[in-house]
């Protein structure tokens, strides 16, 4: 099992969907399937796109703290990653990040009205498989 980020790195390779998790404006837990967008090289850092208006989005700018769900098809592996999010709508910040395969969703792509991008860095990645472990990021 992993004993440095690029270790961690390796085995979430391929593990595109996750659950997010906000806290909502009454102090409950919120989670809504998210996809990483084909970046699986992961480096502590996960980006999504979203609306502005969602429910994820206005749970952000009020809570910052979230976190986010993997597990692989294939070995036993869940991921929890603890980290702090934040918005941007700033294009040139998000283009690095886009997909052409979001347009399904987002029609004019980085022009798409109302178009957000949640940026999770991480503090904590737990993970259970072969072994457990825990690396501290922050």
């Amino acid at each position: 099992m992993p004993g440095t980020l690029k270790d961690l790195a390796r085995l979430m390779r391929g593990l595109d969907l996750c659950l997010l998790t906000t806290t909502t404006a009454y102090g409950h837990l919120g989670s809504r399937p998210m996809s990483n967008n084909g970046e699986v090289d992961y480096d502590g850092t996960s980006h999504f796109f979203t609306w502005a208006e969602s429910r994820a989005a206005q749970d952000i700018a009020k809570n910052k703290n979230v976190q986010l769900g993997f597990q692989s098809q294939g070995p036993f592996l869940f991921i929890a990653v603890q980290g702090d999010a934040t918005l941007t709508t700033h294009r040139p910040t998000m283009a690095p990040h886009w997909q052409e395969s979001l347009t399904q969703w987002f029609k004019d792509g980085l022009d798409t009205p109302g178009l957000t991008m949640i940026t999770v860095t991480a503090r904590r990645v737990n993970w259970w498989g072969e072994e457990e472990g825990e690396l501290d990021l922050s």
